[in-house]
Order: C-alpha cells, then sequence, then structure tokens
C-alpha cells in the first residue's frame, strides 16, 4: 500500500532545498542587493523555513501512516465489496449535499444581502458589489455541490479499503491522525443502516484553520460481517480509553 504522505513530505523538501539555494543564488551571480538580490533572499529565506515547516508536518504523518499500514496496532482492515462501496458512495454523496446545501444557503444569504445593501446606498458602485457577490454565490455553489460529485466519481474508480488503528485512519486514500499539530478527535459515535446506506462508524475531528476551528465528521462504512467487530473498536474510543493517547503526538 502506497504512503501518500511521504511524496507530500518529499515534495516539500525539495521546494526546501530549491529555496535554500536561491537564498545564496544573488552573491553567486553577482546581483546587487538593491536591485532585487536581498528582495529575492529573504523571499527565499521565508519559503525556506516555511517548506521545511511542512517537510516536518507531513514527515511525522508518514511516519504514523507506516506504522498503521505495517500493522502496528492495527484495529481493523476492512475492504469492501463493489456493492456495498458503491452503496456507501452513494448514501455519502446525498449526504454531503445535504449538508452543504444548509451552510451554501447560510452563506448565499448573506452575500445577497450585502450586495443589496451596498447597492441601496449607491446605485452605481453598488451594482458592482452587487454583481461581485452574484459571483461569489454562483463560485460557492460550485464547490459546495460540484465538490460531492468529482469526490464520487474518485471513489467509482477504486476499490474501498479502511485501515483504523488507535491513532488514525487511512480510509480512501485519505489519512486522518486523531491528534496532530492541525487536528483532534472529539468523539466516535455509531450510524445504523437505513435504506441504501450501510452502518458506518463516524470519527469526529475538529481542526485549527487560520481563521477559526472547524468540525468534520469521518465516516467509514462497516463491511458486511464486521459488526461485532465495529462495536469493540467503538468501545475502545470509549473517553476512558482514548485519555492516554491524546496525550501523545502523531
Amino acid at each position: 500500500m502506497p504512503n501518500p504522505e511521504k511524496s507530500y513530505a518529499l515534495a516539500a523538501c525539495g521546494i526546501t532545498l530549491l529555496a535554500a539555494g536561491l537564498i545564496f543564488l544573488p552573491g553567486w551571480i553577482g546581483m546587487d542587493g538593491m536591485n532585487g538580490g536581498y528582495a529575492l533572499s529573504f523571499v527565499s529565506l521565508w519559503i525556506a523555513i516555511s517548506a521545511a515547516v511542512i517537510t516536518l508536518f507531513f514527515w511525522r504523518r508518514a511516519a504514523a501512516l507506516d506504522r498503521l499500514l505495517q500493522g502496528q496496532q492495527v484495529l481493523a482492515h476492512w475492504t469492501y465489496s463493489p456493492a456495498e462501496w458503491q452503496a456507501y458512495a452513494g448514501a455519502e454523496l446525498n449526504e454531503q449535499i445535504r449538508e452543504n446545501w444548509a451552510l451554501w444557503l447560510l452563506m448565499a444569504g448573506m452575500c445577497l444581502f450585502l450586495g443589496v445593501f451596498f447597492w441601496i446606498l449607491d446605485r452605481e458602485a453598488g451594482l458592482f458589489v452587487l454583481a461581485v457577490m452574484v459571483g461569489l454565490t454562483l463560485v460557492l455553489a460550485a464547490a459546495a455541490f460540484g465538490m460531492p460529485r468529482l469526490r464520487r466519481r474518485r471513489r467509482d474508480g477504486r476499490t474501498g479499503e479502511a485501515w483504523i488503528g488507535p491513532r488514525g485512519v487511512f480510509f480512501d486514500g485519505v489519512f486522518t491522525p486523531f491528534d496532530s499539530w492541525l487536528s483532534e478527535l472529539q468523539k466516535v459515535d455509531w450510524q445504523p443502516a437505513s435504506g441504501n446506506r450501510i452502518a458506518c462508524l463516524r470519527f469526529h475531528m475538529i481542526y485549527l484553520t487560520r481563521t477559526a476551528i472547524q468540525a468534520q465528521i469521518l465516516r467509514v462504512p462497516v463491511p458486511f460481517g464486521r459488526i461485532e467487530e465495529a462495536r469493540a473498536i467503538l468501545e475502545s474510543f470509549e473517553p476512558q480509553s482514548r485519555q492516554p493517547a491524546k496525550r501523545r503526538e502523531v
């Protein structure tokens, strides 16, 4: 099983080395510092430091994913039949669109309210603001309803697989660590089967972004015949079981 986090770490490492070389490029080629040499060195230094931090971030994730894929502390390794995977992909598409619909209505309402407000204050300049806000609502609609469909198309071309460990989940080609610099697992609960949706384990995550803390739910479907195994995993993530793991860092 390939480790995608290693690819990200190697790419960031390459950028770090390239930016580090550009720091000294003005001196090597005799570029005058006042004619862009100092600026190039300063920007390169900032990029090199940022890329080095990103390299460390992904390298730690890659090491954690390697341990999971090598079978260390694996709670479950599930593969899905084509029928199970298609049922999950279809139900997940509907769930994501339903969640995004409410968020898009809120954002679109705010954008249109501001656009109409400025248009009332100034019919000429406000008309430009209103046009920008209408365009922004269309962009948000494309992201909210287009991205889930792109994920569905990507899932149609792969076989579903999940690796679940006490410190992270590798599912659908994406690694989700439970306790890293920017994310933390809040709780794990059970979503029963209903209609065409198969039962799922739901991992409630929070992520630290530049502007706020965002919540997200990772739904991992439970294959046929693995219900008891899934319930045992759910019990292992009870607060008293997760408390020691929260003191460790991925």
